[in-house]
């Protein structure tokens, strides 16, 4: 326990569970098959990044990046194991290849056969069309353009990654900027979402980032370009238009001079060829998943009503953020807090959404964002490890029923398939 003490042996302590726990997991085999091998290693890296949030200034920042270039790298070859959105990501590059709009058709529409890819059936929810915005759309372009595949997702993705904690650098106040970085460099989660199972947030963190840094610095047009080029990749960045805003923020027409072409260039090609929305707007009345206000509003009233709360919620909510947090110096904390109250009012939520508060309480000094993106993994797989450490019940009877009435709902509110 005296060793505890030393904030050094902390930070290094720290260290060694998350490699230990990240590096164990591209081992493990299927993650959905054996979840709990995935909620221990996880959560060891887990334990170990809460050591090092107690230490950081005893971690030298050139050994830390050296340390998760290592850990992100590890990741590159892996196939992911709990997603499998890259599957849509490769076929929304092929589909635009052969000129086709991918907002037009769902994937397994015969209008796409000409659409070479032997993976086409694995794409999950092919009876929707894509929800990807349009610079998400492009980047899919680009990688199929030069025939690349799963690798050169994560690599595009994984630059993205690496500017973002260039951005944090930049964002963070003088005082906080050495522990924002090494935090955002060493987070679990931040490395399993980008690096093993592909997810595009990445862009979108570096984005939302770069726009509250340049807001900090007086750059309000190019803060304006970067918040709409967030936006033109991911629809959520567009709530925090609030604070910037109504915050005293912001000159707002040379914010706007810069936000409104760099969200109207990309979506135009899209939008004069026939769309540029998909299924964007199916959330919460055709499906939804892990959503924290939503889904207990909508077992009370119908899902239009529960939504029309829950954007009431997040109005009254963000004028309040937008009041209480005024000034170019409180941007990253009004931006956690904007991103997570509209996270927490969404009808569909997934873990890697809360990338973007993550990166922006590590800088802002707001923890709950932080808390929220490191422990929401495991609240996606842990009903499925319950499930799998249950022993084995009769082949009928009540027992079989009630396992199925508690584990199987929860389950699926959780976005966890229901076993087949």
């Amino acid at each position: 326990m005296t060793a505890m003490k030393n904030p050094r042996w902390r930070a290094y302590l720290g260290l060694v569970l998350i490699a230990a726990g990240l590096v164990a997991l591209p081992f493990m085999g299927s993650l959905v098959e054996h979840a709990p091998r995935f909620v221990l290693f996880y959560g060891l890296s887990c334990a170990g990044f809460a050591l090092v949030a107690t230490a950081t200034a005893s971690l030298p920042l050139r050994g830390v990046i050296v340390a998760a270039v290592i850990l992100r790298v590890i990741f590159l070859p892996v196939t992911p194991s709990l997603t499998n959105d890259y599957y849509r990501y490769i076929w929304d590059g092929r589909v635009q290849l052969q000129g086709i709009n991918p907002y037009l058709y769902t994937p397994r529409s015969p209008a796409l056969d000409s659409v070479a890819y032997d993976d086409r059936g694995l794409i999950n929810h092919d009876g929707l069309r894509t929800i990807y915005p349009p610079l998400a759309q492009a980047a899919f372009l680009g990688v199929a353009a030069f025939d690349g595949g799963l690798p050169a997702l994560k690599l595009v993705f994984g630059a993205f990654d690496l500017a973002a904690a260039i951005a944090i650098w930049w964002l963070a106040a003088p005082r906080r900027r050495h522990a924002a970085t090494v935090l955002y460099l060493l987070c679990p989660a931040v490395i399993l979402q980008t690096w093993w199972s592909a997810h595009l947030e990445a862009i979108a963190v570096f984005f939302v980032v770069a726009a509250a840094a340049l807001l900090v610095h007086r750059r309000d047009a190019a803060a304006g370009v970067a918040l709409g080029f967030a936006v033109a990749f991911r629809v959520t960045p567009l709530v925090l238009l609030v604070p910037v805003l109504l915050g005293g923020r912001t000159r707002p027409l040379r914010f706007l001079a810069g936000f409104l072409p760099a969200i109207a260039i990309p979506y135009a090609p899209y939008l004069l060829t026939g769309g540029a929305f998909g299924s964007l707007f199916q959330g919460g009345t055709t499906w939804t998943g892990s959503a924290f206000i939503f889904s207990p509003l909508a077992r009370v009233v119908s899902p239009r009503v529960a939504l029309l709360l829950c954007a009431i919620i997040l109005a009254t909510g963000s004028l309040a953020i937008a009041r209480s947090l005024r000034g170019r110096e409180s941007t990253a904390a009004a931006f956690a807090w904007e991103l997570s109250l509209l996270l927490i009012c969404l009808p569909v939520v997934h873990s890697w959404y809360w990338l973007p508060p993550l990166a922006l309480g590590l800088a802002g000094g707001v923890w709950l964002p932080v808390a929220m993106g490191i422990v929401t993994p495991l609240g996606a797989v842990l009903p499925r490890a319950w499930e799998q450490h249950l022993p084995p019940w009769p082949q009928a009877g009540i027992l079989t029923t009630s396992r199925r009435a508690i584990v199987h709902p929860f389950a699926h509110r959780r976005g966890v398939p229901r076993r087949r």
